[in-house]
């Protein structure tokens, strides 16, 4: 178990940064953000932001229970 704490709490920290790093482009204006809300990549974009969700609360409930 504390394996698997440690991969998907890996994954959320990576995945944390990748996200942090495109609000960070946003805001200084090197990222279109109108690009990501074209349809074929909006789909991505919301599919990405609900999996590191999902595997957050269930990290979340592992380490509780830990």
């Amino acid at each position: 178990m504390p394996k698997l704490v440690v991969i998907v709490g890996g994954f959320i920290i990576v995945a944390g940064i990748i996200l942090l790093g495109m609000a960070a482009l946003a805001v200084i204006g090197q990222l279109n953000v109108g690009m990501l809300l074209e349809s074929k990549y909006l789909i991505t974009l919301a599919t990405l932001l609900i999996v590191v969700g999902l595997l957050d609360a269930f990290s979340a409930i592992i380490v509780a229970r830990w």
